[in-house]
């Protein structure tokens, strides 16, 4: 069954994308260092095509976390009164499954702004890992 979220929240590129995402993160078969998911946001959103500024680093609830915002990301300080873009969560924090596709547009629901919340840029990623995934999926 398609749900209600299916049919009239997220339209097809979008669900053909989270598809691909969660396709990605499936095939994923690690063995190196502790795989974070400031790593594996880059890497899919990297493999995906989407514009490095689709990459947010923050918080979900008081975890460090990194999403993709999906087609692109906030424009301007008015879609905090508006709605936020959606997400694209590779690497979901205390939920299943993994790979999540968030409804951002509707600013009565609590998911962004209180659940995922934005803030700086992280600086400690290891970019040889995000160029190893990409890598490996790519193969």
């Amino acid at each position: 069954m398609k749900s209600y979220s299916e049919r009239h929240f997220f339209a097809p590129p979008l669900i053909d994308l989270l598809e691909v995402a969660r396709e990605f993160v499936e095939q994923v078969e690690w063995t190196g260092d502790e795989l974070r998911c400031h790593e594996l946001t880059r890497a899919v959103g990297r493999f995906l095509g989407l514009p490095a500024d689709c990459v947010q680093d923050g918080y979900y609830g008081f975890a460090d976390h990194s999403w993709l915002w999906v087609p692109g990301p906030p424009t301007d300080v008015i879609t905090q009164r508006v709605g936020w873009p959606d997400i694209l969560d590779v690497y979901c924090v205390g939920r299943l499954p993994q790979v999540q596709l968030v409804l951002g547009k509707n600013p009565s629901l609590p998911h962004v702004g209180w659940a995922y919340r934005p803030d700086k840029a992280r600086t400690d990623i290891k970019t040889h890992i995000v160029d190893q995934l990409v890598q490996l999926r790519s193969q």
